[in-house]
């Protein structure tokens, strides 16, 4: 018998080798490039190609239309009006009763785990169509932000500056995706953890259903609460991430904006008068980013007070179940479902404190320029804008708090203050006892 060398083995590895790493890269390549088909958003342009910060929202406002608050369109008016009513009418509207009528109806019924399983899911759903009501008010301000957008897209001359605002928009498409993922994952786990236990996830009302009754009831009422529950998440994807897109892109230009303010008088062939109008070029500049903020600021405002208010609450009902009440696997449901409510404020509170530190930024930028040598027209201007300049951009809830980092951490420990009350009342214990009285 003849056997291979060693050396012929050791080739022959590594071919295989070398052939699977190329397989496997041309898998990774091919996805990769139908994925660039289907959202080209999510991918960075060179830098020749022209900026477009509104594509930073490109996904995001595709699925506001989907929420059904825009205005119809001529062609598709009585489909459009017919989903709009549909999702609404069980996401928006019927929910938040649904799940206050099942507990009116049904509480004795309940476990300790199921009653908060759910109750955890009411508070958000509240907040969610509150949310989303306040949305569809306002969002004519989306398409005045993107057209302010356009004007500082106007602004921008060199590549180096064309392939941050290019960085900025894939960047804000992948966050969406990551918001929708979790979002999502939890509608779906917590769905089909329901269906295992042999109950509807989270037992609504809902007239002539008795999903007690048979089974057909138990899959209809499970898919109804599904689909609300769905077409909620899908509307709460877009009421928390719209600020994290906007500040995204708006932070691109404003590291854009720093530099053009610390390049000022540097140039030595301006004349004076070139000099001076480089600065008020700069001084609107800013305007246009203020009127951006001040777009915006309405909308933000209201989403994130609602979201506060609840977020403590919410978590802290969450932490009690995940502790004291659920199996394996409404403890990955759970979980899931914390990771989406952390996810409403905490990254745009993260974002609205590079904010601030972006704004002082811009001062610093401003006052390393060459002004020393300037004329006594351009200094006296120079240190009026120095002043607005340090007047940081910042977000208020209703005129009630800032929105930052501090305040989210505030309200996130007001959910530890409701576990620590539920655990010296001993209230798990009682409900426990009364679930085994009942059995």
């Amino acid at each position: 018998m003849n056997f291979p060398c060693p050396a012929t083995q050791s080739r022959h590895g590594r071919t295989y080798k070398r052939l699977q790493s190329s397989l496997k890269h041309r898998h990774s390549t091919g996805g990769r490039m139908v994925l660039r088909k289907v959202f080209p958003a999510m991918f960075t342009l060179p830098k020749e190609a022209p900026a477009c910060s509104r594509n930073g929202t490109l996904y995001l406002l595709r699925c506001i239309f989907l929420m059904g608050v825009r205005r119809p369109p001529a062609r598709f008016f009585v489909a459009y009006c017919l989903w709009s009513f549909a999702l609404n009418l069980c996401s928006t509207f019927y929910q938040p009763i649904g799940f206050l009528t099942g507990y009116i109806s049904h509480l004795s019924e309940f476990s300790p785990g199921e009653f908060l399983t759910s109750l955890q899911v009411a508070f958000n759903a509240w907040s969610c169509s509150t949310k989303v009501l306040i949305v569809w008010a306002l969002v004519k301000h989306f398409d005045d932000a993107n057209d302010i957008l356009d004007e500082m897209d106007r602004r921008l001359t060199q590549p180096s500056e064309r392939l941050r605002v290019h960085q900025a928009v894939s960047r804000s498409n992948r966050i969406f995706f990551i918001f929708m993922t979790v979002y999502m994952v939890y509608a779906t786990n917590t769905f089909l953890t329901a269906i295992l236990m042999g109950r509807p996830p989270y037992q609504n009302y809902y007239p002539y259903l008795d999903w007690r009754s048979s089974s057909w009831q138990l899959g209809l009422q499970s898919g109804l609460e599904y689909f609300a529950m769905a077409g909620a998440c899908f509307q709460d994807v877009c009421v928390d991430c719209y600020p994290v897109n906007y500040v995204l892109v708006l932070r691109a230009h404003m590291s854009i904006f720093a530099d053009r303010l610390r390049q000022l008088g540097s140039d030595p062939e301006e004349s004076p008068e070139q000099r001076y109008e480089q600065l008020i070029q700069c001084i609107q500049d800013h305007k246009t980013i203020l009127r951006f903020v001040d777009c915006l600021r309405p909308v933000i405002s209201g989403t994130i007070f609602v979201q506060f208010l609840v977020v403590g609450l919410v978590l802290g009902f969450t932490l009690i179940n995940i502790v004291l009440f659920a199996n394996l696997g409404s403890a990955i449901a759970a979980l899931s479902f914390m990771a989406a409510v952390l996810l409403e404020t905490t990254p745009f509170c993260i974002l609205c404190n590079y904010l601030t530190d972006d704004c002082y930024n811009l001062a610093d930028a401003l006052f390393e320029s060459n002004w020393i040598d300037g004329e006594q027209r351009y200094k006296k201007t120079l240190m009026y804008f120095l002043q607005k300049l340090q007047q940081p951009i910042t977000f208020m809830a209703m005129n009630v708090f800032p929105i930052s980092v501090g305040t989210n951490i505030s309200v996130t420990k007001f959910s530890f203050s409701v576990f620590t009350l539920v655990k010296q009342m001993n209230i798990s214990e009682k409900l426990s006892k009364v679930e085994g009285e009942a059995d």
